[in-house]
């Protein structure tokens, strides 16, 4: 593993949070004073850390000075422990928590500046991995705890600036990670030309280090029911999740050392979609193998496809041809088939009525479509009857086939669907997609406001409806 490098560009760098301007070595001192100690970075600061594995190299300066430049003088730097921070006023209400000396090495001893020194370096080796463990098992104890190495300067036998021996270290601790630089996107799939599109998601190193490694960041479509549920519940959405059909691969984002981005693709082919519905598409990153330090984000990137149906292109021009009554329902009112696609807001179609036989209790009082080549998808819309409302269809089913003795329920749709219930209102469906391709719809009507459309004998219940327009693809 390499170690991880801080500078003070990056992983290094202290933010000063109070009381820690650059002080020199020479600071003016008042004459009474012979020699004086203080900690040259002091306060209350905070160090960036970034979990690699490897210890982290840190140090302090303890500075002397004062109006006898050729003294010697004795100093210590010791860590103070959880008592004496909740103890001392000055920090008591800031919810900080002195690390174990698990998480670090220090030595705490007597240092000599010389006569020849104006400053010692004092050394230790910080662990990451280790803080983040202690983190973990602890932050269940106080979700607002500050993590702390609190440093304290005294001696022996000499002068201590009061004012800059204390420094409390507060420690930001990142697990090394990638993630994905965006959170989602949104595609018309109808503006784009060809059978298959590449959409590439971007992925980041997190911020503050420079990656080292070359490593491979693999993606892959978390399919899983309860990911398209929840993100539907939380956008309100009602998304369809992508098929296994419609992924034709995916290639992953290459990490070079020196580059701390990169970029993974997927590829979607239109064979696999479903005109008329949106399709979510949750990427998530693979863990890395080859790296066992370096972590991926949890968090998915989302590509949304919108696949609508295209009002003109998409519209089926119905012709009397295309029209079938496979019981012979039709004549109420000497109303056709052709009525029912007739442009004119007072042309309807009519059942029979009259007689109590009309129709049957499976296929209700229905109408066939026979399209002139295979779809997938289909929406309908039609317009009630313009001048009463007492025979608009309350149930209704939609069933598919290949050939007309043959047919797969594909719809049902009723009172919670929201059929209109008024004259001259229209109506529009959802689109349905079918298990696979078909070639003939059968329209059955099962119910109206008169009642239960299927021939029993016991009711003379008819439907009629105005305009009736279909939309569909493959």
């Amino acid at each position: 593993m390499k170690k991880l490098t801080y500078s003070f560009l990056f992983l290094g760098t202290i933010i000063a949070l109070g009381g820690c301007k650059e002080d020199s070595y020479e600071d003016l001192i008042p004459e009474q004073y012979d020699k004086i100690l203080y900690l040259k970075n002091y306060g209350q600061q905070t160090l960036e850390l970034f979990d690699d594995g490897s210890p982290v190299d840190y140090s302090l300066t303890v500075v002397k000075t004062g109006s006898n430049p050729a003294a010697t003088a004795q100093a210590q730097v010791k860590i103070m422990s959880q008592t004496e921070i909740d103890k001392d006023a000055r920090y008591q209400g800031n919810n900080y928590k002195v690390i174990s000396s698990d998480c670090y090495t220090y030595k705490t001893e007597i240092l000599d500046l010389t006569s020849s020194e104006t400053y010692k370096q004092i050394k230790m080796k910080i662990s990451p991995t280790k803080i983040l463990e202690e983190i973990n098992a602890t932050k269940g104890e106080n979700p607002n705890y500050v993590y702390t190495i609190p440093f304290r300067l005294s001696s022996p036998n000499d002068q201590v600036n009061e004012e800059k021996k204390d420094l409390i270290l507060k420690l930001n601790v990142t697990k090394l990670s990638i993630y994905f630089k965006k959170g989602s996107q949104t595609v018309d799939l109808n503006t784009l030309p060809g059978d298959e599109w590449a959409f590439e998601t971007g992925i980041a190193m997190v911020s503050g280090v420079q990656n080292t490694w070359d490593f491979i960041a693999n993606i892959e479509v978390d399919q899983r029911q309860e990911v398209l549920e929840e993100y539907n519940t939380s956008n309100n959405t009602s998304y369809l999740m992508i098929p296994d059909g419609a992924i034709a691969d995916t290639n992953a984002g290459v990490f070079e050392a020196g580059n701390n981005e990169t970029a993974a693709t997927i590829r979607i082919q239109r064979s696999g979609l479903a005109k008329g519905y949106t399709y979510l598409v949750p990427l998530k990153l693979k863990p890395i193998t080859d790296i066992e330090t370096i972590t991926v984000s949890d968090k998915m990137y989302y590509i949304i496809l919108e696949y609508p149906l295209d009002p003109e292109d998409d519209k089926i021009a119905l012709r009397v041809d295309m029209l079938s009554d496979p019981f012979n329902c039709g004549g109420g009112d000497g109303k056709k088939l052709e009525d029912l696609i007739k442009d004119d807001p007072q042309a309807y179609y009519h059942t029979q009525y009259g007689s109590k036989t009309i129709g049957n209790k499976e296929w209700g009082q229905p109408f066939d479509i026979t399209f002139d080549s295979p779809l997938k998808s289909i929406q309908f819309k039609y317009r009630t009857r313009h001048d009463n409302n007492n025979c608009v269809p309350k149930l209704i089913k939609l069933y598919v086939g290949n050939d007309k003795n043959n047919w797969a329920l594909l719809a049902t749709i009723g009172e919670s669907d929201n059929l209109p219930t008024d004259a001259a209102k229209i109506y529009t469906s959802k689109v349905f997609i079918g298990e696979e391709e078909f070639k003939y719809l059968r329209f059955s009507v099962m119910e109206s406001a008169q009642g239960a459309t299927i021939g029993d004998g016991k009711n003379d219940c008819t439907w009629a409806m105005g305009q009736f327009e279909i939309w569909g693809s493959n």
